[in-house]
């Protein structure tokens, strides 16, 4: 199991104040350090893009990802990832449980 430096409790509040967003973190981080949308995180954890896009902002906010682009003649707004300890914590979960599925079907 990988360990997750402790977060100062003000951003601790900010960011784990939500049942969903342990959810939505583990599906950005899934993106690989690929640019993402709220569409695209509602679309791979089936919540609501209502959920999704308060989650995102306050993500935003706690500098935990970016703001990359608007895409052209969209609404579209792309975001990526900031160097944080969680988001490789939560790739080695992620390569974990795909490796868990993957041995489980064998």
């Amino acid at each position: 199991m990988t360990m997750v430096e402790p977060i100062a409790p003000a951003d601790s509040r900010l960011v784990f104040g939500n049942s969903h967003m342990y959810t939505v973190m583990v599906e950005i981080a899934a993106q690989r350090g690929d640019t993402f949308s709220s569409k695209l995180i509602a679309d791979g954890t089936h919540l609501s893009p209502g959920i999704v896009h308060p989650l995102i902002q306050k993500l935003l906010r706690a500098r935990w990802i970016e703001f990359v682009q608007r895409v052209p003649g969209e609404r579209t707004i792309l975001y990526r990832v900031r160097e944080n300890p969680w988001w490789i914590a939560a790739s080695c979960y992620i390569d974990e449980r795909a490796s868990l599925v993957e041995h489980k079907a064998s």
